[in-house]
């Protein structure tokens, strides 16, 4: 029945033309943050399981790069290493030349000058090579990889002290005489053995975090690919909701007009 005082057809009209606009808003934001959830009240229980989605990629994310930076701290003494090989094989040679006796103790005084520079060398390299400001050979520090189990790296020592190094003691072991020469031969071959069994174990330590790396990565990439599912926005399901809010947002709007024109029709029956 109409009438002048409740025009229930504009007050549905109005109700609805309300609840189009609010549909219109929500897609529109959605369409703009990227985002089907912008507010707890769009889905609370996807939001809190995207919440913890979202903390675990963080974690997981810094543990490979905590692991990324254990597999370079382990590259770099790896590295010096091989140069330590390289002087202890260069050592070796020189403790061969002086051992033989178509050399005079003079020769074998020059020869030892080059013997103890590689001595303190490996001083050096032992007390002085740092990752990040601290020192590597002789020190101990735990990786921490995500949820896994944190990794401890230790670095054999190399020097025990200023003048000492894999057993190689500076002036004491030395080659000015073919004795000295041959008691110094199987020190080195130790020395040599001690790096070998020291890489080794930096090799095997490498490939643990490198497998843990990889394990992480695989998680980051799970982990963001849920939390996709629960947080992001369907751009293809949205612009069809955009469409659809818009044609009625244009045909509530015009259907309110029509409806509070039915009470002006009412007056034309009083004249």
């Amino acid at each position: 029945m109409p009438s002048i005082l409740n025009n229930v057809a504009a007050l549905g009209a109005s109700r609805q033309l309300s609840i189009t606009n609010r549909e219109l808003e929500r897609t529109i934001e959605r369409l703009t943050t990227g985002r089907r959830i912008n507010r707890a009240s769009d889905d609370a229980a996807g939001l809190g399981i995207s919440n913890k989605l979202g903390a675990d990629i963080r974690i997981a994310a810094q543990g490979k790069r905590n692991a990324n930076d254990g597999i370079s701290y382990l590259q770099v003494a790896d590295g010096v290493l091989e140069e330590v090989t390289s002087l202890l094989t260069r050592a070796a040679e020189l403790t061969e030349q002086a051992k033989t006796g178509t050399i005079s103790n003079t020769n074998r005084v020059n020869i030892d000058a080059e013997f103890q520079n590689i001595i303190r060398s490996l001083v050096d390299i032992g007390q002085n090579t740092q990752f990040n400001g601290q020192n590597i050979f002789g020190s101990a520090a735990t990786v921490s990889v995500g949820t896994f189990t944190a990794i401890g790296i230790t670095v054999a020592t190399i020097a025990s002290s200023g003048t000492n190094a894999l057993g190689l003691e500076a002036n004491t072991t030395n080659l000015t005489t073919d004795v000295n020469a041959s008691l110094a031969s199987p020190l080195i071959f130790d020395a040599l053995e001690s790096v070998s069994n020291t890489r080794a174990s930096l090799g095997a330590a490498q490939q643990q975090l490198t497998a843990i790396s990889n394990a992480l990565g695989i998680q980051v990439e799970n982990f963001t690919s849920a939390y996709s599912q629960i947080r992001d926005a369907n751009v293809a399901d949205e612009i069809v909701n955009l469409t659809k809010f818009q044609i009625l947002n244009q045909s509530g709007t015009s259907a309110l007009g029509q409806a509070n024109q039915a009470a002006q029709q009412i007056l034309s029956l009083l004249r």
